[in-house]
């Protein structure tokens, strides 16, 4: 932590799109860790790396903090709380691996924590050992409308899930591990699992598989794999027995339906027309430097912890198998 400022130091390793692409600082829309940083009160963007110091350099200019090409020589001089890992996939387990010697004190890694579930637990096993904590962006658990969602399910205030379903695009883990992850956010723990089909749009290793599976609060899910050479989709359905809720367009938008009396039919009810809801996911990684803080503050638990991202990258796992 800063002395002077009493801000907690973070660094961004990887200066791509979700590190610090998106936007710029003057822009209403938070869509990257550097302008999630600059802009929680509590925290301080001190650098960012990456293997080419021409983008670490343009990245470090519009985000006002030092560019560095040299890991080490950053970590050593930030000694930061906390580090967002924003690397392609395949670097994530070097990335944290490396990172761990320095023991920040929490580590913010996109999705997924690793490619495989042997790394995966192998990286949770490193973290506990140097009392490490793990952050993991799934980001629509960020989103207050999915947590406000959870809270309805865990008080039945629509009745039980009668069924539900999802639909995605470009691997199973990838970005399939979006939907699986709010699935055990929702529903709690898995039951049951069948995988019916699968498509290669991303990778041999990584398809993107259809499904029919159980959790503890919905006796049926059905997750459809479709091709991402075509378009891109994520939406998400939920039925329940006394209301429909769905979060489409890539969770950008949301829409509720409860029970009324048919206009036409009288004597049986109907779903009534759509209530649209603003959703929060523009807010996503605002919500979880805030949530961040909130932890090392020892006044919340995180959100999205190492356990979580096991949990969903087990689910995932199966499914590929």
């Amino acid at each position: 932590m800063n002395k002077i400022t009493n801000k907690y130091i973070s660094v961004i390793i990887g200066a791509g799109r979700i590190a610090s692409g998106f936007y710029d600082p003057k822009s209403r829309q938070i869509l990257t860790h550097a302008h999630a940083y600059i802009k929680n009160p509590q925290t301080e963007l001190f650098g960012i790396y990456d293997i080419n110091f021409n983008i670490a350099k343009e990245a470090a200019k519009k985000w006002n903090c030092k560019a560095y090409d040299n890991l080490d020589k950053m970590m050593q001089e930030a000694r930061p709380d906390i580090v967002s890992i924003c690397t392609p996939d395949k670097d994530h387990y070097k990335s944290l691996k490396y990172v761990a010697k320095y023991r920040p004190k929490i580590v913010i890694c996109e999705k997924p924590l690793t490619q495989n579930l042997s790394d995966t637990k192998k990286i949770i096993s490193l973290y506990k050992k140097h009392g490490i904590s793990l952050m993991i962006n799934y980001s629509r658990r960020f989103d207050e409308v999915i947590q406000k969602i959870q809270k309805d399910i865990l008080k039945k205030k629509y009745g039980s899930i009668q069924s539900a379903s999802a639909i995605y695009t470009k691997g199973i883990l990838h970005n399939g591990s979006h939907i699986i992850d709010l699935a055990h956010f929702l529903f709690g723990g898995i039951k049951s699992i069948k995988a019916l089909a699968s498509i290669i749009d991303y990778s041999n290793k990584d398809k993107t598989v259809s499904a029919k599976m159980s959790f503890a609060r919905c006796p049926q899910f059905f997750i459809t794999g479709v091709n991402d050479n075509n378009y891109p989709i994520i939406e998400f359905d939920i039925l329940f027995e006394k209301a429909r809720f769905r979060y489409y367009d890539f969770g950008f938008k949301a829409q509720i339906q409860t029970i009324s009396d048919d206009p036409i039919f009288k004597g049986f009810k109907s779903l009534s027309e759509p209530k649209q809801i603003k959703t929060q996911l523009l807010s996503a990684l605002p919500n979880l430097i805030k949530n961040i803080v909130a932890f090392l503050d020892k006044k919340e638990d995180l959100i999205c912890g190492a356990i979580d991202a096991l949990q969903t990258q087990e689910t995932c796992e199966k499914l590929l198998k």
